[in-house]
């Protein structure tokens, strides 16, 4: 009976919080979907499927759905697929969405889904902010209820007073009596107040009046309710627009976002409100208005929200100024600044004493209070002066001051208001001894064609017999009428001047002139300016530019220059009377503006524009740009989108200089396209210019080249060699690659002649092999080649076997063949002969020992329930252990034979199975343990696959073997005469693509390990192209399935393959059908961007699609025609990133000063490399030697998921090279050079291989006091040996160390020191001491101190916690940090792997300099975990740091005391044999058989001997290979005890 599963917490058991805000949020998506067909009930689980999740995204975008959500997900990857569209659609939005996967909400995690529509709230409702939400809602909050001081969204809330004072501020009237309302009705209250929000405001109750009046309200409630008072277009958003409009006099604002970008209505309302804000000329900026409107709020107590920057930039949030003009509305009353409201005019020419001065003060409009005014005048002894004043009765009250003054000397003015000096005052002046009764304001400059005023005061009023003439540069007098003012004290006239130079203005009384009078003012004209030389300049070089100001009269030039908002040095230098010379270096490329501004005006009212270029920054990519192949045309593209603007050249020359026509065609915006088809073989020069100057790395050189000529036979024979012979000659150098079936089969190539070579391989197999030849990465015409293998015509008779070296005679045992249930021990006596090595070779249809070198072991593949067989030849006693996919072991019968013995087994289950072969003495053979795949063809899966197809255009279907086992997909179309291609889209998913030429009937087989599939072969009918037309699904065929839009052929590599930043492409070819196409490209987080371009040619027109991946991943690339997806769309392009592909460790740790790879011949070396960051893709390396040509021995085999060993090996000195590619792409360094130097190691064929022992481990460089230490050595990769290590203190004292194997040659080394100090640690392998040993290790007091080092970069990283304490409890939430503090810049990377796979951390960044990491990971299965941490993508100090996690406090106490691991758990059930042992006696008591239904997993690869003891038992084991680490149990009288198998020892399992 299977376990029940625990059912949820009852909601009184949870926190109440968690199932208010749970309540609200679900209250909160049903509101968004009201317009929908959707509704939820079950937040936790209802959007689990995606389809209301994408809904609601849908929903608070404003949009009608997401595209490519399926409505009816039929299975776990579709809903996966559902919540990853809408999770992308809001990140589209540049919504942070932080540890949230599709996985999260598919497996309904309710803490992460709360998260998820949380982050939704504020992103939707509040709109983009960087501000906290919760301080802007507070701030508007606080500005319109101010009585009642609102500082949380919780406790405030409770008893509904502050709702309904709420409610009224957005509707005067509708709650008028809150201040008197009582609150011990708290609910009452709430649920008043929120059906009149409902009703008459529009709010919708998503909170209920009991959670909101519930002390258990949580923040994020209030703030979800409160949010639709401040939304974009709510109640309280226009009730806040009501009331500051009503505040400004003139003007009107209609939202808080475009309209307060100028500054305008923020200056409006500032001087509403009594601010004093200094006057602007027309050159103030936007910013710098904001800025001083924002000064004159903070002068009257009003604190600002944004900054002047912000406050102007498109992307400010409404919430953050609508707060902030709330400030203004309910202003506590306080004393006006009089600076704010007078202003004082005094002309201080000529004051005698005797003589009546006057002054004016001028009044701001609705500020009357005129009895608070004071003015004071003080004579040089402080005498007060006396003075009246008095008012008109004018809007703008204006009053006319009077004193005559009666000592000569400094005197001083004092105006005041309230007590305050206004500002300016107190204004000093002089008095002394003047003839003259009136005086005038001096007008400096005049602009031609602008009114210039000009002014007469008089000291008593008496303006009779005043006089005014101007007299123009050319000599011309004009007497000027004059105007006398209300109050009869001035005169004035306003002229316009028509000329530019030296005006002189004459001011006469009774005949005779004023002060000052006559005065010369300069008339300018600023639009005459003329700049010269503006066409243009490069980016890093000065640029210059001619002022001509001859006709614009004298006055100062001045030139600002910006680009992208930002001022650029520039300098002014006068080369003439009237001809400036200004010079700036440009600070990027594109469009510069000068503003140039004469005697303080703007010459212009736009200022000029400079477009600066950089060639440097013109990208090219293509093929065209690397090699080309003679009378072929080739592209390459330029992109000159981010040079600025300029002409871009292209100029092609042969070997021999002659020019090579091309095409240079536009693309879209600066990108452009060039073609060229080269005619001459050798290397051609393509040199690209731009605005008239070579970009970089230009001229280019190109090689044409000539594709070799191959004959490759059509047939061949299995195990027998087939040759290929190449043609080189008239051939250009290049790469020549030849592959067989994708790489699988070892191809030797051989050079017979200069130009001549031939490829070898052996077929292995019946059927038919794929023969690829390519030149320069670029298949030769023809290729690919299939060959097929047929069986050799073999003669009546007992077989011949001849193996080397010379056979051994077996004498076989006579009995009948028996049925094997446990490891058989199988004699053979061996002839006289040379003794040698026993190892096994596996064969389609046997297991042979023999003395032939076992390079390479092919996995073998088998039918479930097909009898097979393998044969044993040897010469000692060899036992045989057959293990299945679950551990157990398999029956076989053996026969004998006259060489030895015939083994026959079949298997019961897909997947992997295990062979094993043991010698006499204890040891396997070479070779040993064959895996064997066991597989079903009948399982495979045959999807899309149409009845019909349209000639030339292409078809496809879909092959699913992951119900199948491991195995090879092969699909032939009319046995190989048509071409196909099969893509792996994912592990067990093939998409396959071909297409027809003509009409008639296609046979499709599809084979999995050379076995045809259920229903194959299939067939497809394909005609003349149908006229496009909407097709119905017949009714009568379920399998039929309708094409989207036919005939459209959708071809290149862009649609599979694509390297991350670069350009990638296809093709569309509708072949003449009306419309237009579309293309969408989705990444896992981004969306591309695409271009299509038309192109139009003989056979019609055709599309080219482009695009640039950002991420690496696999692509959604959607492909439409007249908006209805074509036939095969979405295609799953993979995006690789070769770059990333990194050596484990060091570069240089590896290679030699000039960056050569050290390699010994007939000996492996063994790299290691990371590809977790270069995408779903493929390593292959390949290697020669460069005298010989053969090929160097590379073996790529997958260490994990993100890490591949390489194994190669030379065969003879001298130099070579290794290419290292990723899907295709070489990675950085490649090809590594490599030299190789004869070795001495190389005995009877066997390779030994150079000690690689691997060292990891806090404990290698620091340890706490009285805290045990850890560290691993693994020697799995080295010679044979045994590890040694001594720790010795500063006394030369050795401590005691503990050392456990974990596996085979892994080992386990703990110790514990007693004190703080620096302690020496000896580690050996064989007695010979490893790199870097002895250890420095640092002993320090204090808790979980795992790293210090005080060196650069990664080894400055600190890690603490008791999360990397080597073992902790599985209940314990692990939580350690890591101190960036003194690593300088750089990223952090923290992974995370537990007993099944990566385990979710969180992180978030403490301290004041958010330099220390916190991460939390909670251990649900016990076991070895283990922590990575890199640091710019290296490893700190110690990592990778393993945590055992334990389930009882008993086993974790063992562990620290002894450092032993007793227990982990178990293995997951499955069905086995109903017991595992044949019932010895322990103890005096059997062992109990187990049930079918509950299962035992034991292997049968162990040997199991017993003890018996008086007080435990002792079970001796060594796990097969394939199972280390797996746990296994054993059953006794008292149920079953669960043991770890590590490695082989002996485990001690006691009585109860």
């Amino acid at each position: 009976m299977a376990e029940e599963e625990p059912l949820p917490s009852p909601p009184l058991l949870q926190d109440k919080w968690v199932t208010i805000q749970k309540n609200t949020f679900t209250n909160f998506v049903n509101q968004q979907l009201r317009e929908t067909e959707h509704q939820i009930e079950e937040l936790y689980t209802e959007l689990s499927d995606g389809v209301k999740l994408c809904a609601l995204v849908a929903a608070l975008q404003g949009k009608p759905g997401i595209r490519g959500m399926k409505p009816n997900p039929k299975n776990r990857h579709q809903m996966i697929e559902n919540v990853t569209l809408a999770l992308q659609a809001a990140k589209h939005d540049k919504l942070k969405i932080v540890n949230i996967g599709a996985e999260d909400i598919v497996n309904g995690n309710g803490k992460l889904i709360l998260g998820l529509i949380w982050s939704y709230i504020l992103r939707y409702q509040l709109g983009k902010t960087e501000i906290p939400p919760k301080q802007l809602m507070l701030a508007w909050i606080n500005a319109v209820i101010p009585e009642c001081n609102i500082t949380n969204f919780t406790t405030n809330w409770n008893n509904g007073r502050a709702l309904h004072a709420l409610i009224d501020y957005c509707e005067p009237g509708l709650s008028p009596n809150w201040r008197k309302m009582s609150t011990s009705d708290k609910q009452g209250n709430c649920e008043t107040a929120m059906r009149l929000a409902q009703e008459r405001l529009g709010v919708p109750i998503v909170v209920s009046p009991q959670h909101m009046a519930s002390s258990d309200l949580d923040q994020n409630s209030g703030m979800t309710y409160l949010s639709y008072f401040m939304k974009l277009n709510s109640c309280g958003y226009k009730a806040t627009l009501r009331d500051v409009n009503q505040l400004l006099p003139s003007s009107h604002v209609t939202n808080f976002t475009s309209d307060w970008r100028d500054g305008t209505a923020l200056t409006d309302l500032v001087q509403a409100v009594g601010g004093h804000i200094p006057n602007q000329s027309p050159s103030t900026g936007v910013i710098e208005s904001t800025q001083l409107a924002i000064q004159g709020a903070r002068d009257l107590g009003i604190e600002p929200i944004l900054s002047a920057e912000d406050m102007v930039q498109p992307q400010a949030g409404h919430l953050a100024v609508m707060a902030y003009a709330a400030r203004f509305i309910n202003r506590p009353a306080m004393k006006l600044s009089a600076a704010s409201y007078i202003e004082v005019l005094f002309n201080t020419v000529d004051i005698s004493p005797g003589s009546k001065t006057h002054y004016s003060l001028l009044m701001k409009q609705g500020n009357p209070r005129l009895h608070s005014i004071n003015v004071k005048v003080a004579d040089p002894n402080g005498n007060n002066v006396p003075t009246t004043v008095e008012w008109d009765d004018q809007p703008e009250a204006t009053g006319l001051g009077t004193f005559i003054p009666t000592v000569v000397g400094e005197h001083q003015l004092k105006v005041t208001c309230d007590g305050e000096m206004i500002r300016g005052s107190p204004i000093k002046f002089n008095v002394g001894r003047s003839k003259k009764a009136i005086s005038f304001v001096r007008r400096e400059q005049g602009i031609v064609g602008d009114n210039t005023k000009l002014e007469v005061l008089s000291e008593d009023g008496n303006v009779a017999d005043v006089h005014m003439t101007y007299t123009s540069p050319s000599g011309l007098s004009k007497e000027i009428a004059l105007s006398r003012s209300s109050s009869g004290r001035s005169l004035s006239h306003s002229f316009v001047p028509d000329v530019v130079g030296e005006w002189k203005v004459s001011v006469l009384q009774n005949g005779e002139h004023a002060s000052g009078s006559p005065y010369t003012m300069n008339v300018i004209k600023p639009q005459a300016v003329k700049l010269c030389n503006l066409e243009g300049g490069l980016i890093g070089q000065p640029f210059s530019f001619t002022v001509d100001t001859s006709e614009a009269g004298k006055a100062e030039l001045q030139c600002l220059i910006t680009f992208s908002g930002q001022a650029v040095p520039s300098t002014i230098e006068r080369t003439g009377e009237d001809t400036y010379h200004v010079k700036f270096t440009p600070s990027g490329p594109g469009t510069h503006l000068i503003r140039p501004m004469y005697g303080g005006k703007d010459v212009r009212a736009e200022p000029y524009k400079v477009e600066i270029t950089d060639s440097n920054l013109v990208l090219t990519d293509g093929p065209g740009l690397k090699q080309a192949k003679i009378n072929e045309s080739t592209t390459f593209w330029v992109d000159a989108s981010q040079a600025g603007p300029g002409q871009l050249n292209v100029h092609i020359k042969d070997a021999g200089g002659v020019p090579v026509p091309s095409t240079l065609r536009e693309l879209q915006d600066k990108r452009f396209e060039v073609k060229y088809s080269p005619a001459v073989i050798g290397p051609h020069s393509i040199d690209v210019e731009f605005d008239g100057k070579r970009i970089k790395h230009s001229p280019f050189t190109v090689n044409v080249y000539k594709d070799p000529k191959a004959e490759v036979p059509r047939e061949g024979v299995v195990n027998q060699p087939l040759v290929i012979l190449l043609d080189t000659a008239n051939t250009e150098k290049g790469d020549l690659s030849i592959t067989i079936n994708e790489g699988r089969v070892p191809v030797t190539t051989k050079k017979l002649s200069k130009s001549s070579y031939s490829a070898e391989f052996i077929p292995s197999d019946l059927g038919q092999y794929k023969v690829e030849l390519e030149f320069n990465n670029s298949p030769i015409q023809g290729s690919p080649w299939y060959v097929n293998i047929t069986a050799p015509v073999v003669k009546t008779g007992p077989p011949v076997l001849t193996p080397t070296p010379p056979p051994v005679v077996v004498e076989p045992p006579t009995p009948p063949p028996v049925v094997v249930e446990a490891p058989l021990p199988l004699p053979v006596q061996p002839a006289p002969a040379p003794s040698t090595d026993i190892y096994a070779v596996v064969k389609p249809k046997s297991v042979r020992a023999s003395a032939a070198k076992p390079d390479a072991v092919p996995t073998q593949y088998a039918r479930v329930g097909e009898t097979r067989s393998f044969d044993i030849i040897g010469k000692e006693n060899v036992t045989v252990k057959i293990i299945d996919v679950f551990g157990s072991n398999v029956p076989f019968t053996s026969t004998p034979t006259p060489k030895g013995f015939a083994v026959n087994y079949k298997f019961k289950y897909i997947g992997d199975n295990w062979i094993h072969l043991i010698g006499e003495n204890g040891r396997p053979l070479k070779g040993s343990p064959f895996l064997v795949c066991a597989f079903d063809p009948g399982l495979v899966v045959v999807s899309d696959l149409q009845s019909h197809g349209v000639i030339n255009t292409p078809s496809h279907f879909k092959v699913n073997t992951l119900k199948a086992g491991r195995g090879e997909v092969t699909v032939l179309v009319d046995k190989g005469a048509t071409n196909c291609e099969v893509y792996s889209q994912s592990k067990g998913d093939y998409n396959v693509t071909y297409t027809s030429t003509s009409n008639g009937v296609r046979n499709i087989d599809v084979l999995f390990n050379n076995l045809p599939v259920p229903g194959s072969p299939f067939q497809t009918d394909f005609g003349s192209p149908p006229v496009p037309a909407t097709l119905q699904r017949p009714e009568t065929s379920a399998n039929y399935i309708t094409p989207a839009i036919s005939p459209i052929s959708v071809t290149g590599s862009g649609l599979h393959i694509a390297e991350e930043s670069k350009r990638a492409s296809f093709l569309i070819n509708p072949f003449g059908q009306a419309g237009q196409p579309s293309v969408r490209i989705e990444g896992p987080h981004s969306i591309a961007k695409t271009n299509i371009q038309p192109i139009d040619s003989a056979e019609g027109r055709r599309y080219e699609v482009t695009y640039v991946p950002v991420e690496t991943g696999i692509y959604n690339t959607y492909v439409m025609w007249n908006g209805r997806d074509i036939e095969g769309s979405p295609y799953h392009p993979r995006v690789v990133d070769s770059k990333m592909v990194k050596l484990d460790g060091d570069w240089y740790s590896h290679v030699d000063e000039e960056g050569i790879l050290s390699l010994q011949a007939s000996q492996n070396k063994r790299l290691l490399f990371d590809v977790s960051r270069a995408g779903p893709g493929e390593l292959k390396v390949t290697g020669r030697h460069l005298t010989s040509g053969s090929p160097l021995q590379c073996t790529v085999s997958e260490k994990d998921v993100y890490h591949y060993w390489v194994d190669i090996v030379a065969s003879e000195p001298g130099d070579a090279s290794i290419d290292v590619e990723w899907s295709g792409f070489p990675i950085p360094k490649s090809p590594i050079r490599a030299a190789v130097v004869a070795s001495a190691r190389a005995t009877n064929g066997y390779v030994a291989r150079p000690p690689q022992v691997v060292l990891s481990g806090f404990g290698l460089e620091s340890a706490v006091v009285n805290k045990v230490a850890e560290f691993y050595i693994d020697g799995s990769q080295a010679d044979k040996g045994s590890p040694g290590v001594i720790l010795t203190n500063s006394r030369l004292q050795n401590l005691q160390t503990n050392m456990v194997a974990v596996g085979e040659s892994e080992y386990r080394c703990s110790y514990t020191v007693p004190e703080s100090g620096i302690y020496m640690l000896h580690v050996s392998w064989s007695g010979n001491d490893l790199q870097g040993s002895p250890f420095s290790v640092t002993a320090l007091d204090g808790n979980s101190t795992v790293s210090s080092r005080t060196s650069d970069g990664p080894d400055k990283i600190t890690v603490r916690g008791d999360g990397v304490l080597p073992g902790i409890l599985a209940t314990y939430n692990g939580t350690f940090y890591v101190d960036t503090e003194d690593a300088g810049k750089g990223d952090c990377e923290v992974k995370v792997q537990g007993p099944k796979g990566d385990v979710q951390i969180v992180s978030s960044l403490q301290g004041d300099r958010k330099r220390l990491l916190q991460c939390q990971y909670n251990p649900t299965e016990i076991g070895l975990y283990v922590i990575r941490i890199r640091w710019s993508g290296q490893d700190v100090a110690g990592s990778p740091i393993r945590v055992h996690i334990f389930d009882t406090y008993e086993e974790l106490e063992r562990f620290n005391n002894t450092g032993e691991i007793s227990m982990y758990m178990p293995v997951e059930d499955a069905p086995f044999q109903s017991s595992i042992f044949p019932q010895p006696a322990v103890n005096g008591k059997k062992s109990k058989s187990v049930p079918h239904n509950r299962g035992v997993r034991m292997s049968a690869a162990m040997s199991r001997s017993y003890t018996a003891g008086a007080k435990a038992n002792q079970l001796s084991f060594t796990p097969h290979r394939g199972y280390d680490r797996k746990s296994y149990y054993i059953v006794k009288e008292n149920g079953p005890e669960f043991i770890s198998a590590p490695a082989q020892r002996s485990v001690f399992i006691a009585d109860k």
